[in-house]
C-alpha cells in the first residue's frame, strides 16, 4: 500500500457493496483498534472530520 493510498483522519465514513466482520487488531502499546475492509465496486472513503494536532 502507498503513502498516497491512504486516509488519515478522526472520523472516516466508507461506501460499499460488502464490508467484513469487525476485528480486533494491536495498535500502539496496550491499545487495540478495530479493522474492517470494505469491498465494492468502486468501494469510497471520505473523511468526515479531518485531523488535527491539539496544542496545551
Amino acid at each position: 500500500m502507498n503513502r498516497s493510498d491512504r486516509i488519515e483522519a478522526e472520523k472516516i465514513r466508507c461506501v460499499g457493496r460488502r464490508i467484513s466482520k469487525p476485528r480486533l487488531i494491536q495498535w500502539t502499546s496496550r491499545h487495540r483498534a478495530m479493522e474492517i475492509f470494505v469491498e465494492g465496486r468502486p468501494a469510497r472513503a471520505e473523511a468526515v472530520r479531518t485531523w488535527r494536532v491539539l496544542r496545551g
